[in-house]
């Protein structure tokens, strides 16, 4: 189904889906368990296709609501949020990179309702597309940090072409010959979403399937809008695991924490030290949920340019990001490890799962280093310098 069109309506789908995520959680998160059922419910409801445009199956769907949605799941599974936001990550990047093949490849996602990922880390720069006898290419090499991918019906590779140097993107079927992916993922959050990497050997490509893929540079757009569209969505992420844990905590206080007897309470929720506790936490999220917004619209207002790209509106848009990134990172961390403060020892007991968003903001707020983001977000401050577009600003 492609679903509704308003964001209310998307919002409203959003949290039917992620009620149904919310009934096996936290037995998900201490199994580890694949999240193949997921990834089919959101398919089935039709958030796993509402980035796509309209005239190919999906919804057509702005991407500040995308992040929205993507917040909300997050708030419930932090795993199944960030492996939705990366899925719709590499859908807006096909329909904004992908040039001359942007109609076949949206066509392909939207008809067949594929799952996409990218092995793509800017990082790892050992991936080397070479050209073959048949007209077509060769992909090898490895990418770590793959997230995702593991369960993708199609990836895109980020890679650097043998014969010219120009770096590339190969769009390859996840069952292609000579790519496996590492199992290698072992990290104390984000179990279910899996960011393994892949490593390729002699994989076939055909010449249609390896398009330019700058990610880096001032002047093109497609590269230039990656990392305010990509970093919004981690900054919405964090903010997810933020919510998540507040409301997790909020719910569980009303409901199990026992009243301490100092207070003179009946009830833990009536104790005016553990109002305050929560009065502090819901400033920081509603200062967080305003600034998301804000963030929201530079780079709606940076994406409605297109193709032209504006130096200011992009400048404007990756402060902003920065911003937000910064002040959501730390928050997320710190709502997630105060809300025990409130819930009591009790919550601890590993039935309940709340370390899960712990772990789940400590092991993605690591991504790229918050001090590069503080010092970008400072030299605008007293220098009035933009970021310049590279492959994490």
């Amino acid at each position: 189904m492609t679903g509704p069109r308003d964001r209310m309506a998307w919002e409203a789908l959003a949290d039917e889906v992620a009620a149904e995520l919310a009934r096996d959680v936290a037995e998900r998160h201490r199994a580890r368990t694949p999240p193949l059922a997921q990834i089919a419910l959101l398919k089935r409801s039709g958030l796993a296709t509402m980035v796509l445009p309209e005239e190919f199956g999906g919804g057509g769907a702005p991407w500040p609501v995308v992040v929205a949605v993507a917040r909300e799941l997050a708030a419930v599974d932090g795993s199944i949020g960030t492996l939705f936001g990366y899925h719709s990550m590499n859908l807006i990047h096909q329909d904004i990179g992908a040039g001359p093949r942007r109609a076949a490849r949206l066509a392909e996602i939207g008809r067949d309702r594929l799952w996409a990922a990218g092995v793509a880390n800017p990082r790892d720069d050992d991936v080397r597309i070479t050209p073959a006898a048949d007209g077509g290419f060769r992909v090898n090499g490895r990418k770590s940090f793959c997230t995702g991918a593991a369960f993708a019906e199609r990836l895109s590779v980020w890679g650097r072409r043998t014969d010219t140097g120009e770096t590339v993107t190969a769009w390859l079927r996840a069952d292609a010959p000579g790519l496996s992916c590492d199992r290698d993922w072992d990290a104390l959050g984000l179990a279910g979403a899996d960011s393994s990497g892949f490593t390729m050997e002699d994989v076939p490509v055909t010449a249609a399937e390896v398009l330019p893929d700058r990610r880096e540079g001032d002047r093109d757009f497609a590269a230039a809008v990656r990392v305010p569209v990509n970093q919004l969505m981690f900054a919405n992420l964090y903010l997810g695991f933020g919510l998540g844990a507040f409301r997790a905590g909020r719910d569980y206080v009303r409901q199990s924490t026992r009243a301490w007897p100092a207070s003179g309470r009946e009830r833990a929720a009536d104790d005016p030290l553990v109002i305050s506790q929560f009065g502090e936490i819901w400033t920081g999220l509603q200062a967080a949920l305003a600034l998301a917004d804000r963030a929201a619209e530079k780079v709606e207002r940076l994406l409605a340019a297109r193709p032209v790209l504006d130096i200011q509106l992009r400048g404007d848009a990756a402060i902003d990001v920065a911003t937000l990134k910064v002040f959501s990172a730390r928050l997320s961390l710190d709502v997630a490890t105060k809300i025990y403060d409130a819930m009591g020892a009790r919550a601890t007991h590993n039935r309940h799962a709340f370390d899960r968003f712990w772990r789940d903001a400590r092991t993605h707020t690591l991504h790229d280093p918050l001090v590069y983001k503080v010092l970008e977000v400072g030299d605008y401050a007293l220098n009035g310098r933009y970021p310049p577009p590279d492959g994490y600003s």
